[in-house]
């Protein structure tokens, strides 16, 4: 008999209430037949958003990365990026390596420096079409993106921009992941809600390890997305913008 290949693994779904009583259930820290108080179920809620918050942060655990144009402004240099921001969209944790700018079809590399790169510049009033490097800083509730020549004219710049995860509102909202993902929140919710309910988890030692073992397994899954980019002087470089794959050069 042959051997069907679907396209691509079916997503998992479930409530975050299901996710939250699986987790529960994994110390028994509440019984099959018990329900949640409307406290226990807030605050479960919480943790289990704590926990997202603590996924995306970590870069290899956030599993897509997306492209955003944002226009620059004539003379100005810095812009807020989050909701209500210059750049209005979701404040990103972190910025991936060189952004570009396109101007008439053509892409012109705008490269990510520190800030100690920055300070460095001596002339930081300079202007030029297109910024030729940029600064992240990671602020809060707005992050700030430092551009560096001045643009002098409105330009498209393009970012790489880690997906954020985004908060659940209550338990009833329905929770979708890539493959892998609904394990590892369950493994690590249950980690983190034992105490609440008198649950030693140092008791359950393979729980702490299925844990462990399936945060890893999403993580590598994830590195194959994100390739580590040297930079050097662009004199140095054929690509001519410093910035290469390590493995190919």
């Amino acid at each position: 008999m042959p051997v069907v290949l679907l396209p691509y693994p079916p997503l998992t779904a479930r409530t975050a209430l299901q996710l939250i009583q699986d987790a529960l259930g994994l110390t028994n820290a509440v019984g099959t037949d018990q329900t949640l108080t409307a406290n226990e179920a807030s605050d479960c809620l919480r943790k289990l958003n704590d926990l997202i918050e603590i996924f995306s942060i970590n870069s290899l655990a956030v599993y897509g990365l997306g492209n955003q144009t944002f226009n620059t402004v004539n003379g100005q240099g810095v812009y807020t990026v989050g909701v209500g921001g210059n750049w209005n969209t979701n404040r990103p944790v972190r910025i991936n390596g060189n952004a570009y700018s396109t101007i008439n079809g053509t892409t012109f590399p705008c490269v990510s420096i520190t800030q100690g790169e920055y300070d460095e510049i001596s002339n930081k009033a300079q202007a030029q079409e297109y910024p030729d490097c940029y600064l992240y800083v990671n602020e809060f509730p707005m992050g700030l993106v430092t551009l560096w020549p001045v643009p002098n004219a409105i330009t498209p710049v393009t970012f790489s921009m880690d997906m954020i995860l985004n908060s659940v509102p209550t338990v009833a909202t329905t929770l979708e992941f890539p493959p892998g993902y609904m394990m590892a929140f369950t493994y690590k919710l249950g980690i983190m809600l034992a105490p609440l309910f008198g649950k030693k988890i140092v008791n359950y030692p393979d729980i702490v390890k299925i844990a462990n073992d399936s945060f890893g397994d999403i993580k590598r899954s994830n590195m194959s997305q994100k390739k580590r980019v040297m930079r050097c002087d662009p004199a140095y470089s054929d690509s001519g913008s410093g910035a290469g794959d390590w493995q190919s050069g």
